[in-house]
């Protein structure tokens, strides 16, 4: 049996303590309504659940490109499509 790597136990974790956070929202005074503050809470845990599974994307060959507003982050991919046999007349640069 394979131990579980550290990008798997860091993402269970902060799936788990995201989960936890919001089921409290509904059960601590005021019942039923969540806070801010917890669902920003909540978005940065699975933000870094996210990072956390960058190195096992990227070994596999895999990319991926994370966005907010006008930025963009591209990790794993060539910036530039590399162009098949197809595309004759297409300068990779």
């Amino acid at each position: 049996m394979k131990h579980p790597k550290l990008h798997t136990i860091v993402f269970a974790v902060t799936l788990t303590v995201s989960v936890g956070l919001v089921v409290a929202g509904f059960l601590v005074p005021p019942m039923g309504i969540i806070d801010g503050s917890v669902l920003t809470a909540v978005g940065e845990l699975f933000a870094f659940a996210a990072l956390s599974q960058l190195p096992y994307v990227v070994s596999h060959g895999k990319g991926i490109t994370l966005n907010h507003g006008n930025t963009s982050i591209t990790v794993g991919r060539h910036k530039h499509p590399v162009p098949s046999d197809d595309d004759e007349d297409v300068d990779p640069c």
